[in-house]
């Protein structure tokens, strides 16, 4: 019965997760079949567990029949067997429901609880690094900021080549704007060819967040990227740098327009670029507000 009744709650929650749409808060879209044919696996192992569950539950209660027919035969005997029997009985019992217990909580806390919304908090949490540029060999996850290094998910020399074929459609534009569904491709691009774009008009938006060792006129805006799924996000995009000082809270959505310049920023020990705003607009907080790698060739 456990059985069942576990198997029908991860089958809701995987129903339930693609039906509101908070699938997209954990993988990338372009792997949803393979969690959407789970709702079909899990429901059809629900229906063979129950169908199990039943004929067995019918044999137990011949077997229990067929017990209290011979019990009268050999009344001490068996009497020291049943007691024996239902000991270790209720200890399985005891520890298969604390088992079970454990195995419920992701199914029901996934359906219960609210999807939290990856923002500038999480950043601050898991520290605000370029592991990239740094020459460290931890890269993964939220490690990953501003600059979205695909090389670790593909090889140093395929990413390369990857990015001058990307680049093609970038570099010979003036004005360019990053949208959703090229956020990422866009800034691999602009952070490794940053000489090519000075000067040019970018537009883009995101979430602000107000990083180390800032001018008073800067401030950084991002979108949380996920590659493959949540645990490898990171929160992607580049810094801003308004004529006059500033003071925009965390979390705050823009969308802005200026001319690509690169800026030396300390903690990160290199040149990184910049948007020198020209123009810019608080927007609302988009429906899906994460990005995804849509492409790795």
């Amino acid at each position: 019965m456990y059985r069942v009744v576990i198997l029908l709650l991860f089958t809701n929650l995987f129903f339930m997760l693609h039906s509101t749409g908070n699938i997209a808060k954990y993988i990338n879209l372009k792997y949803s079949f393979l969690s959407y044919s789970m709702i079909y696996v899990l429901l059809f192992l629900t229906i063979a567990e129950g169908i199990r569950w039943y004929f067995s539950d019918k044999k137990k209660e011949k077997e229990n029949e067929c017990f209290d027919c011979r019990h009268g035969h050999d009344h001490v005997h068996e009497h020291h067997h049943h007691h024996d029997k239902k000991t270790r009985s209720k200890g399985k019992k005891i520890k298969k429901f604390l088992a079970y217990t454990f195995v419920l909580i992701p199914a029901v806390s996934g359906v219960v609880l609210p999807v939290a919304t990856l923002n500038s908090k999480l950043v601050d949490a898991k520290g605000f690094s370029f592991p990239a540029l740094e020459d460290s060999t931890d890269k993964y996850g939220m490690h990953q900021v501003l600059n979205p290094d695909m090389s670790q998910f593909m090889g140093k020399d395929a990413f390369l080549d990857l990015v001058s074929k990307e680049s093609e459609s970038y570099v010979g534009k003036d004005d360019l704007t990053l949208r959703d569904e090229d956020y990422l491709v866009g800034l691999e691009v602009l952070y490794n060819y940053m000489g090519k774009f000075a000067g040019k008009t970018l537009t883009m938006k995101g979430f602000t967040y107000n990083g180390p060792y800032l001018e008073r006129n800067q401030i950084f805006l991002l979108r949380f990227g996920i590659i493959h799924c949540v645990a490898d996000s990171g929160a992607f995009g580049m810094m801003l740098e308004f004529p006059n000082d500033i003071h925009i809270p965390n979390d705050q959505w823009y969308e802005v327009t200026g001319k690509v310049d690169t800026v030396y920023y300390p903690p990160m020990k290199a040149k990184i670029p910049v948007i020198k705003v020209t123009s810019y607009k608080t927007i609302a907080k988009p429906k899906d507000p994460y990005v995804y790698r849509n492409s790795l060739n």
